[in-house]
This record gives structure tokens, C-alpha cells and sequence, in this order.
């Protein structure tokens, strides 16, 4: 005689304790832990994007300004002197203007980049997150990123 269950057996056995309550229990801290990381993840990701988006932002302003200067340093007429401060103001408004878009498209995405990881944390195993789900995670996340930040400040 066998003493192999078969997969029907060992299904029923899987799904009895995915209901049980003491297993659903025991497993909390390890999806607590679970979102926790996938958050902070998320979290580090988006810091590291709006990093990037400073440090290339400021690259060109540096250029640019360096630049103008250098031109400036030889003696030019009032004429250059204009374009060059018209130049510098264009420059400075289109720069703000794709620093501040870049920085909205990168917020966008670390928020659904959160809401993802901790709809998939909450969720495990389900096919669809449901709306209240997603809210809940995304609220804890912001509860933890600011007990965070409140904790790194003083």
C-alpha cells in the first residue's frame, strides 16, 4: 500500500490551512514584516529616482551658468549682455519647467509603485486587490514613511 496522498488530498490540505485561523494568525508577522519591506523598498526606489532627477538637473544648470560666465568674462556691449540675461532666464524657466515634471511623473510612479507592492503583500495568493485594500496599505505606508521620518529627525 501507498502512502503517497494524491494531489486532490494534499490540495484539500493546502486550502485548509490557508482558513485556518491559527495559521492565518501565525502568518501575520511575516506579511506585516512583508509589507513592511516591500514599502520601504518602494520607498528607497523613489528616493533613488528624485535623487537622479536632482543630480541631473543640477549637472545642467551648472553647465550652462559655467558657460554663460565664461562668456562673460570677456567685455561684450550692452546688446550681449541682454540676450545673455534673456538666455539665462529661458534657460532657468524651461530647466524649472522639466525639473518640476520630471519630479511629478517620478512621484506618480513611486506612488504606484507602493500601492502595487503593498496591494501584492496584502493580498497574497488573490487574484485582484480590492479598492479598501489598497487604501489600507498605502495609508499604513504613509503612517510608517512619516513615523520614519519623525524618527530620523530627532
Amino acid at each position: 500500500m501507498s502512502t503517497r496522498s494524491s494531489p486532490r488530498a494534499s490540495s484539500a490540505r493546502s486550502t485548509n490551512m490557508t482558513i485556518n485561523p491559527l495559521t492565518a494568525l501565525a502568518d501575520w508577522p511575516r506579511r506585516q514584516l512583508a509589507l513592511m519591506t516591500f514599502s520601504t523598498t518602494a520607498l528607497l526606489r523613489g528616493s533613488q529616482e528624485l535623487r537622479r532627477i536632482q543630480q541631473e538637473s543640477a549637472e545642467r544648470a551648472t553647465q550652462h551658468h559655467e558657460e554663460v560666465a565664461e562668456r562673460l568674462r570677456e567685455p561684450c556691449d550692452y546688446s550681449d549682455l541682454i540676450a545673455l540675461q534673456a538666455e539665462l532666464a529661458r534657460f532657468n524657466l524651461q530647466e524649472a519647467a522639466h525639473y518640476w515634471n520630471q519630479l511629478a511623473n517620478a512621484a506618480f510612479k513611486w506612488q504606484a509603485d507602493i500601492v502595487s507592492s503593498a496591494g501584492e503583500a496584502m493580498i497574497e495568493g488573490a487574484s485582484e486587490p480590492t479598492l479598501e485594500s489598497l487604501q489600507r496599505a498605502f495609508e499604513a505606508t504613509l503612517n510608517g514613511a512619516t513615523a520614519a521620518a519623525a524618527a530620523t529627525t530627532h
